[in-house]
């Protein structure tokens, strides 16, 4: 009835995957929980390898070739066997024991129109300098309580933590033209709405414990700007979507404008800056959306 499913990269999935067995078990649901390797280094699939011997529920799986964020999610709803797909991003904990239990009180008929999400927590602030940008840019935008989110449903849609069934995957799976960092959920999350397919928010976050060091953050979300722009490109005969995303719906009215190009020479100036403060003790979201624009302005300019 249940197939939960995690794709990882480079992360140990061990203690998740402990919590979640110990959940379902209790459960009178049939399940199975896909766990399967994105490309990962050796190092880090050692201890994962080690979950297809410790219950034939669990279905552990090695791609060598890393293929993406997309690719991946489609592929494991493909092979799926039951009705409801639970995915997890793998640096994820689940919060208490009633984690399963209550998106099990969610699997009915109106879920083949509908989406829900759980939501997503962070831990208390790290005192790591190097994690201070990842954990405020999490606390402030992604963290959000279930009556938040509910005020703009697709907007508030992530893809660490959700549950629908397999059918809607049957008219709408992820792009795979988005192959690198990010934006995949930002797309899913329009085209739902464009088939009026319902996101439900629910109270069921899990605990997002993978922080990265403000480089290697800076570095996806460079990754990231680039799919948006993807996502530009793609969507440039459908004006609503530029309302959709705070940083292309900027970028577009500057266009709009003809100052794109100056205003990337003036950022310019500042990018490095501004690279080194969002490195600080202090960091500030301001700065970090400037450096995104930079960075999407840059984009456009090399096409």
């Amino acid at each position: 009835m249940l197939s939960i499913c995690i794709p990882v990269y480079n992360y140990n999935v061990v203690v998740l995957v402990t919590q979640l067995l110990e959940q379902a078990h209790q459960l009178e649901v049939d399940f199975e929980i896909l766990v399967w390797e994105d490309g990962s280094s050796e190092e880090n699939k050692l201890e994962n390898r080690k979950l297809s011997e410790i219950d034939t529920c669990v279905l552990y799986v090695e791609w060598e070739k890393n293929r993406g964020r997309s690719i991946i999610r489609n592929r494991m709803a493909a092979a799926a066997k039951y009705q409801y797909l639970l995915f997890l991003d793998c640096d994820a904990l689940v919060r208490d024991s009633q984690f399963l239990t209550r998106y099990c009180h969610n699997m009915d008929m109106e879920l083949v129109q509908q989406v829900i999400c759980g939501g997503r927590i962070y831990p208390a602030r790290p005192s790591d300098l190097n994690l201070q940008l990842h954990w405020l840019y999490g606390t402030k935008k992604e963290s959000q309580p279930v009556e938040r989110r509910k005020l703009s449903p697709n907007a508030s849609f992530m893809t660490n933590n959700f549950l629908l069934s397999r059918s809607i995957f049957e008219v709408l799976s992820f792009n795979e033209e988005l192959v690198g960092y990010g934006h995949e959920d930002t797309l899913f999350g329009w085209e739902l709405e464009k088939r009026q397919i319902e996101i439900r928010h629910i109270n069921n976050p899990v605990i997002h414990e993978g922080l990265e060091a403000a480089s290697s953050f800076l570095q996806k979300t460079e990754e990231g700007v680039k799919n948006l722009y993807r996502l530009y490109l793609l969507k440039k005969d459908e004006p609503e979507w530029h309302k959709e995303v705070k940083l292309l719906h900027l970028f577009h009215r500057l266009k709009q404008w003809r100052i794109a190009a100056i205003t990337f020479r003036i950022m310019a100036v500042f990018q490095p800056f501004i690279s080194r403060q969002l490195q600080s003790r202090r960091p500030s979201l301001f700065l970090f959306n400037l450096y995104k624009l930079y960075f999407l302005l840059e984009r456009d300019l090399k096409e």
